[in-house]
């Protein structure tokens, strides 16, 4: 008995705040991908951005620390028995692996981060065309979808993540005139810029959704472990943000098309920077 319970403090001794923080984001993840009624392969694909906490997790506990776990943290149980379940299947060839699993395992990671910061942004009032301007980072990854994705595949996210349904209505809405006809777009980026705008406009758009997360999260949980990891990826959105200039300027960038990059990105900024002195104005 004295050594089952010695064994029971070293496995819980093991996990680090860190491979807490792991297992509770897999957690709310989990929780949010039942909801919406996924089944065990959308929520496989959906969970793509935590494979490699997982992995994590697993590499560095033992049995008994991961069961601890499993019985704090009932999502991350169910999470794991998912994945052993489809590793076991695959292994014995029950479970054929498309081609395409990896494009589409994406595609609901994008379609779940759109639904997940028009919901943020919803709670807070901002609806109908008045969430173009703060989802102005998704751009490039909706029209991925709704150029890439199949009509059954698009429908089906719509269903799963009725946040993206909503904003891309609006998007498509907006962009129509008014004798319906489309609006002309400014002139594209040359090559040499595209790249550092859609980099931005994609870290833009994550540092946002997660700073919220961490901000919603809270007074439940203090996600501090997601706030660190999140200082990377800023520092290098903004030495990226501070490149661009230069950038444009080299690459002789037409009026319109600074315009409309500014119009973006100047926004983005300002309100990275209010929700990140929220989350470290919380913390002191």
């Amino acid at each position: 008995m004295g050594e089952a319970k010695r064994r029971t403090q070293a496995a819980a001794a093991s996990i680090t705040p860190e491979l807490r923080e792991i297992a509770a984001r897999i957690e709310a993840q989990m929780q949010y991908l039942e909801t919406a009624g996924l089944d065990e392969t959308g929520i496989m694909a959906a969970m793509v951005d935590h494979m490699s906490g997982f992995h994590h997790l697993m590499k560095n506990l033992n049995n008994p620390a991961i069961k601890l776990l499993g019985q704090e943290f009932a999502g991350f149980y169910r999470f794991a028995k998912i994945v052993e379940t489809i590793a076991s299947g695959i292994e014995t060839g029950q479970i054929q692996v498309p081609g395409q699993e990896r494009k589409f395992a994406e595609e609901h990671g994008i379609a779940a981060a759109i639904d997940q910061r028009v919901r943020q942004l919803e709670a807070k009032g901002i609806r109908g065309p008045a969430l173009l301007e703060p989802m102005a980072g998704y751009t490039p990854d909706l029209h991925r979808l709704w150029n890439a994705a199949s009509d059954e595949l698009l429908t089906a996210l719509c269903q799963t993540y009725p946040g993206l349904y909503r904003y891309g209505n609006i998007f498509e809405q907006a962009w129509l005139a008014e004798d319906g006809r489309m609006i002309p777009a400014p002139p594209p980026l040359p090559d040499s810029v595209k790249p550092a705008v859609l980099r931005l406009l994609s870290d833009g758009a994550t540092l946002e959704r997660e700073l919220q997360a961490i901000l919603d999260a809270r007074p439940q949980r203090d996600l501090w472990v997601q706030a660190e990891l999140l200082e990377q990826t800023y520092r290098q959105w903004g030495a990226l943000f501070a490149q661009l200039p230069e950038l444009v300027r080299a690459a002789d960038v037409p009026e319109v098309s600074r315009a409309m990059v500014r119009k973006i990105l100047e926004p983005m900024t300002q309100r990275i920077e209010t929700l990140r002195a929220q989350v470290y104005g919380q913390q002191t």
